[in-house]
């Protein structure tokens, strides 16, 4: 439960909104309200993307706020919020009760520390399976290489921002990849951690595809690793090419020390392709200098914005 003192500050202070994306949820939106009354937490936005069943009208019901989404998909949603929401932070988090509310205390603890705080998930053998949890660990390890971070659940739908930095986010995809995608510019301008949350099995019909929406979010991560943290992804596709570079080499080398002779069209194809591979690195290289230097100049400027 919210210790007395964090409950007041909620209440007197109104520091944070809870923002619950929902469609076609009402077989879970009702027990997720009911669990955030409970521990005294009345700021509650739905954000609804039009759903056909009576997700919106046990919402109203229920005393939250209910608004209809404008955009696609879960992005639509999210932009919805942070237009319409109006204190220092906002805490997003699903209808469908597969997030434990009492988990918020925890990151009460730590948001005015952080642009952003993911819940990292942590549930029974039932509440994910095991296609979905090696999935999740590859994602996140992809995006943790990609974008120089240390999470261990770049996925997860229970997460606050602030509500400034959030205001800056520039979102353009429209699924589940919207929180890699928020994860990604916050990592290469802000600070983001994270604090374990209980995870339960979902309440209604699951809507995320392990295979399909597995795919997207790792394009997405990608894509959003040469925009947000361009030293990285070129470093990668540099490294990446150097390995069949250094096969062809290594077979004429083996070739010329047998036979006195080696293709010409294999040597000069992994000459340059060695020398593509060193010049795409060079660029990372270059990228990841200029990218230090503009977040120091950043925070530098910050700093002194504060101090006026």
């Amino acid at each position: 439960m919210l210790s007395e003192k964090s409950t007041s500050a909620l209440e007197l202070g109104k520091t944070i909104t809870i923002v619950i994306p929902t469609l076609q949820e009402e077989q879970g939106i009702a027990k997720v309200l009911e669990e955030l009354h409970y521990l005294n937490l009345r700021n509650i936005l739905v954000v609804d993307g039009y759903s056909s069943d009576r997700t919106a009208d046990i919402a109203r019901e229920a005393g939250a706020t209910v608004v209809y989404q404008h955009g696609r998909g879960k992005t639509g949603a999210i932009k919805t919020a942070i237009d319409k929401v109006d204190t220092p932070y906002i805490l997003v988090m699903d209808g469908d009760f597969t997030y434990d509310a009492s988990c918020i205390e925890r990151f009460l603890q730590h948001m005015a520390s952080h642009d952003e705080v993911v819940g990292a998930r942590v549930g029974s053998k039932n509440s994910m399976t095991r296609l979905h949890k090696f999935g999740n660990k590859m994602i996140t390890k992809i995006f943790n290489i990609l974008m120089n971070t240390n999470l261990s659940d770049v996925c997860s739908g229970m997460y606050v921002l602030r509500t400034s930095s959030a205001r800056e986010l520039n979102l353009e995809t429209t699924g589940f990849d919207v929180e890699a995608e928020i994860a990604a510019q916050i990592a290469s301008s802000g600070s983001i951690t994270e604090v374990p949350v209980t995870y339960r099995p979902r309440l209604g019909r699951q809507k995320l595809s392990t295979w399909r929406h597995g795919f997207k979010i790792v394009r997405s991560i990608l894509r959003l690793a040469r925009l947000y943290n361009p030293g990285a992804f070129y470093s990668m596709l540099g490294s990446l090419a150097i390995i069949p570079a250094s096969l062809m080499l290594f077979s004429s080398l083996i070739e010329w020390i047998l036979s006195g002779s080696t293709s010409s069209e294999r040597f000069f194809v992994g000459i340059s392709m060695l020398l593509v591979a060193m010049q795409v690195m060079s660029v990372g290289a270059l990228s990841l200098i200029f990218r230090r230097t503009e977040l120091r100049i950043a925070r530098r400027f910050l700093k002194l914005t504060h101090e006026i």
